[in-house]
């Protein structure tokens, strides 16, 4: 199963809206005043070099803007570059992979949180290779269009699976006869706890069956 990978329509949009956040900070922080004058300072001026201090502080915001607009876009292409490269990572992990380095995860029963709301959901099954950490989409029961992501995350060595991986008391299940498939069913994960506010669950996890040639 090959990792999802988000499209350049996505990236160039999730960039816009980046950079126009960071436009719109800069010009909520400007003084009031031009030059960082207060309002005594600048009602004692005389118009003609109001004008002049506007024209300067014109030039100041923009070329602060200009410094903010190209950093943010740096950060988001140093980002993106090595989203780029996980990706190719785990895609080659996949494609080499041997018996016991894809497990394949079902998950079923109970509820997770949609929108800060615990709620029943569609059952869910995805691969997980070695050291890849993938975040997996759940979709309500009966409401499609409302759907949640989780964090998956499997150990570099393979035997670790861990469910809301970035949870405070994240999920994590150790192989104790993987090659034949275990069920679990973990404890509840509160809203204080993490992002899937999981209660009830049931996951299986099996390794998954290769190819002979790749045994």
């Amino acid at each position: 199963m090959v990792p999802h990978v988000t499209s350049d329509t996505t990236k160039k949009g999730l960039g816009t809206r980046f950079i126009a956040l960071c436009m719109f900070l800069t010009s909520a922080g400007c003084a009031h005043y031009p030059m960082g004058l207060s309002k005594e300072q600048w009602e004692a001026l005389p118009p003609a070099q109001q004008a002049e201090y506007r024209a300067r502080q014109t030039e100041i915001d923009a070329a602060r803007s200009r410094a903010e607009i190209a950093a943010a876009a740096d950060r988001h292409r140093v980002e993106q570059e090595a989203a780029q490269r996980e990706r190719e990572r785990v895609q080659d992990l996949y494609a080499h992979a041997r018996y016991g380095d894809i497990v394949t995860v079902s998950i079923n029963g109970g509820a997770v949180a949609f929108g800060g709301k615990r709620a029943p959901f569609e059952p869910v099954a995805f691969d997980l290779v070695r050291g890849e950490t993938k975040r997996v989409e759940f979709v309500r029961l009966g409401r499609p269009d409302e759907r949640t992501k989780i964090e998956m995350r499997l150990s570099e060595d393979g035997n670790m699976f861990f469910f809301d991986a970035p949870a405070r008391r994240r999920v994590a299940l150790a192989n104790d006869g993987w090659d034949h498939g275990r069920s679990y069913q973990p404890p509840e994960i509160d809203g204080h706890s993490g992002h899937s506010e999981a209660i009830g669950i049931k996951i299986h996890v099996q390794f998954k069956r290769l190819p002979r040639s790749t045994r």
